[in-house]
């Protein structure tokens, strides 16, 4: 089996800075703070204003997971704007690249760095990563964090799994606040828990870390979500087996037989007009919100067996439903019918009904807020080249699709495979993938922020590329001059 970064790797120092590392984390974060002058204070959708809305009031509830609504309350204390999470997303992101970029780099391979520099001002200059870095959105820091578990399981396997006391403490804490930043990120980590749990008890069973990285885990996942009591945040979070089993009930209602007595059952769940009018195959939350919630809580075993038995009665209706619904997840294009963006560059000034339904105190310091530089040159012509790059169809593929990024890491995978000898890597890329096969059986809306890890992890499994390349095209040419 090959080993590329075994050895060289296990001197890496973060704290040791070179020019290189810190043009590596410029590149970033100069890019995205002109995105940021240009939208300031950020952008903003109904989630995000949400948030802030609890922040101006003291009043918090769990809607969005209390955690990130912490963390953008912890911005807000230091500068009293949403500038300051956009500047602090803008940070973690060039910290990790800048870290990622020096951990697969020789410091006497000028080569791999013109590489890096080259990939680094690529995927900055797409502008889903810029506005991705400036949109106050619960899923942007999970995306990082992604990013950098994927890169920490590489570096483990680079270390044969012999780990010391601060690296099993960076991982779990990673791995705990993907838990906390949404509401999918427990199972992902849960399930990641085991896998990594098994695999750690085979490599390496002395160290017990098969039993100390998920201990840890849970003890900071513990820590953190204290914080719900230590703020009083009210319960609101909404049922995601109920948003899931609403949906499918309604699209079994149009769409299959049922009998009379359960498709009674669900209209007491949904009345049948109100299915008519507002099913949507690619909208989960056009039914969840609108379903009354009641009946499911008195009697959830009997609607989940329904769901249960008429998808396995029209197995190839459930399939076809699912692809649909979640048609993000494998579909490279994106159809004019989809309900979602790949990002959104306008500030969402409807979110202003949220507060009036679900806060106690309205604030007008977030209320109605706009780009400061809304409707001048400046702001036209960067905003007509982002929605150019939205709207394009071969663009938006290219740049923006989920399934693409998803596929071209599959690829990568496979090559790094046969170029290494090494199955390793298939566990670099297991958290994502958990990721992905939890949002296709759960996609609320065709958003591609469920899936921006995607993109990231396949920008990471690049740069590995570029390095096992570069270490492979030094080996041959020392070879050559060696004969």
């Amino acid at each position: 089996m090959n080993t590329y970064g075994k050895n060289s790797r296990k001197s890496f120092k973060i704290l040791k800075l070179s020019y290189k590392d810190l043009l590596i984390f410029l590149i970033p974060c100069i890019i995205f703070l002109y995105y940021l002058y240009i939208y300031n204070p950020g952008i903003m959708t109904m989630d995000s204003y949400t948030q802030l809305h609890q922040i101006a009031t003291g009043h918090f509830n769990n809607w969005h997971p209390f955690f990130h609504t912490f963390i953008e309350m912890l911005c807000i204390y230091v500068y009293p704007s949403p500038l300051s999470v956009s500047l602090f997303q803008i940070t973690i992101f060039s910290s990790i690249w800048m870290i990622i970029c020096k951990y697969f780099r020789s410091e006497d391979n000028n080569k791999t760095f013109i590489l890096q520099i080259f990939f680094t001002l690529l995927i900055s200059l797409i502008p889903i990563n810029a506005i991705y870095a400036i949109t106050l959105w619960k899923d942007i820091l999970y995306s990082y964090c992604m990013l950098f578990l994927c890169f920490l399981i590489k570096v483990m396997l680079d270390r044969n799994c012999k780990l010391d006391y601060k690296f099993v403490i960076g991982i779990s804490l990673i791995m705990a606040f993907m838990t906390q930043l949404r509401q999918n990120g427990f199972y992902v980590i849960l399930l990641f828990l085991i896998i990594l749990g098994i695999y750690l008890f085979i490599k390496n069973k002395e160290q017990k870390l098969f039993i100390s990285i998920p201990v840890m885990t849970i003890i900071f996942m513990l820590l953190i979500a204290s914080l719900n009591m230590a703020y009083d945040v009210e319960d609101a979070e909404h049922d995601a087996v109920f948003s899931k089993t609403s949906h499918i009930l309604a699209d079994y209602s149009l769409n299959i037989e049922l009998e009379d007595s359960d498709r009674n059952k669900i209209y007491e769940l949904l009345p049948e007009k109100d299915i008519k009018e507002n099913y949507d195959i690619y909208l989960q939350d056009s039914i969840s919100f609108i379903a009354n919630e009641t009946p499911f809580e008195n009697d959830k075993g009997t609607y989940i067996k329904m769901v249960i038995d008429y998808s396995l009665k029209n197995p190839k209706h459930f399939i076809k439903y699912l692809f649909k619904s979640s048609a993000m997840v494998w579909d490279i294009t994106r159809d004019d019918d989809w309900k979602g963006k790949p990002y959104y560059d306008v500030n969402d000034k409807g979110g202003n009904n949220f507060f009036t339904k679900y806060n106690h105190t309205p604030i007008t310091a977030y209320e109605n807020a706009s780009n400061v530089n809304f409707g001048t040159d400046q702001f036209n012509q960067l905003d007509s080249f982002v929605d150019f790059a939205r709207d394009n169809i071969i663009l938006d593929s290219l740049f923006n699709s989920p399934a693409f990024y998803m596929y071209l890491a599959f690829i990568i995978l496979a090559f790094l495979h046969i170029l290494t000898k090494s199955k390793e890597y298939y566990m670099v890329y297991t958290p994502n993938m958990i990721n992905i096969i939890i949002i296709f059986f759960s996609t609320p809306i065709q958003d591609n922020r469920y899936l921006y890890g995607n993109l990231l992890v396949c920008y990471l499994l690049v740069i590995i590329l570029i390095y096992v390349l570069s270490e492979e095209f030094i080996k041959s040419k020392s070879k050559v001059s060696s004969r």
